[in-house]
C-alpha cells in the first residue's frame, strides 16, 4: 500500500478484509501508519524517507517481493518503483492522480523486461449500486469503520467546505480526513 491518506486507509481495510496476511504500509507520516495499524490491519510500516520502498520492501521480503501493490500516493515513477518490488505475476494497481508530467516511466529491469507477468492496471473504483449497497454493509455490520480515518471535524454553513478542502491540500498535522456536518 503506497499512501496512508484516506483512500490508502481504506485500501489496507480491504486487503484485510480480503484475507492478506501481510500489509507493507508505504507513508512518511508515522499517525498515519499507526491508524492503518490498529484499525485497518496493516502489518509493516515502510518509511519511504529512510530509504526506497522498494528496496525496504524487498529487504523484509528477503528478496521474494510482493504479490499486490496497490498505489494511492506518489510522483510519476512511483508506478516503476511498484514493479521492482512486485513478484513474477503480480499486480500493481494506481488509484493515484497523477496531474503533471508528460510521462510515467518504468524501468525495463523492474518490469523484468516485459517477459515477468506483471499487470498494471489503473483507475477509479466503480460506482454504481450494488457496490454502494455492499459498502454500505460493511458500514452497517461494523466490519469496516471509518470513524478512525476522520481526523478533523467541521460544523457549519457551507463556507466550511472550503475550509475542508484546503486541509486535504495543505494537509495539517494528524490529519487523514476532514467530515463536514451542515447546518441548516
Amino acid at each position: 500500500m503506497v499512501g496512508l491518506g484516506p483512500v490508502g486507509q481504506m485500501a489496507t481495510a480491504g486487503a484485510n478484509l480480503m484475507g492478506a496476511s501481510e500489509i507493507y504500509a508505504v507513508d512518511c507520516v508515522d499517525f498515519r501508519y499507526e491508524v492503518a495499524n490498529k484499525h485497518y490491519g496493516a502489518t509493516h510500516y515502510i518509511n519511504f524517507t529512510k530509504a526506497p520502498f522498494q528496496e525496504q520492501i524487498m529487504d523484509l521480503t528477503k528478496g521474494r517481493g510482493v504479490d499486490k501493490v496497490l498505489i494511492a500516493g506518489g510522483g510519476l515513477g512511483t508506478i516503476g518503483d511498484a514493479c521492482e518490488c512486485l513478484v513474477n505475476g503480480g499486480i500493481a494497481s494506481n488509484v493515484n492522480y497523477l496531474g503533471s508530467g508528460e510521462y510515467i516511466t518504468i524501468p525495463r529491469v523492474a518490469w523484468n523486461v516485459g517477459m515477468g507477468h506483471k499487470t498494471i492496471k489503473a483507475g477509479l473504483t466503480p460506482g454504481g449500486r450494488y457496490r454502494m449497497e455492499k459498502l454500505a454493509r460493511l458500514l452497517q455490520t461494523e466490519k469496516l469503520d471509518v470513524k478512525p480515518i476522520i481526523t478533523h471535524r467541521l460544523e457549519g454553513k457551507f463556507e466550511q467546505i472550503q475550509q475542508s478542502l484546503d486541509m486535504m491540500k495543505n494537509k495539517p498535522e494528524r490529519f487523514i480526513k476532514p467530515a463536514v456536518k451542515i447546518n441548516w
